[in-house]
């Protein structure tokens, strides 16, 4: 099964990309022998088959979300630095 010229043509304009002439034959047997495949793959039945997005079972790895502990002195953080009113306070930088 080898694709048409037109075909190729549309799957070029689709892709965005400039296939050479010379190359268009080459690419056609390549696209073809994939589709057989795929054609391969949708004959077998798959009945009772979930579905999966990874060969291997995956884990969530995180850790629970606890606080930190023992918490820092809020006051101690601060006491470099300019604040008001609980706030780190800047110098202005626009005029």
């Amino acid at each position: 099964m080898e694709l048409d010229a037109k075909t190729m043509e549309t799957l070029a304009w689709l892709s965005r990309l400039d296939i050479p002439q010379e190359e268009e034959a080459p690419l056609s047997a390549s696209i073809a022998e994939m589709l057989s495949f795929f054609q391969q793959l949708s004959a077998l039945d798959t009945a009772g088959v979930e579905p999966t997005a990874h060969i291997a079972p995956l884990e969530n790895v995180l850790r629970e979300d606890e606080p930190f502990s023992p918490r820092l002195d809020r006051d101690l953080l601060l006491s470099g630095t300019e604040s008001e009113d609980g706030l780190i306070t800047l110098p202005k930088v626009i005029g």
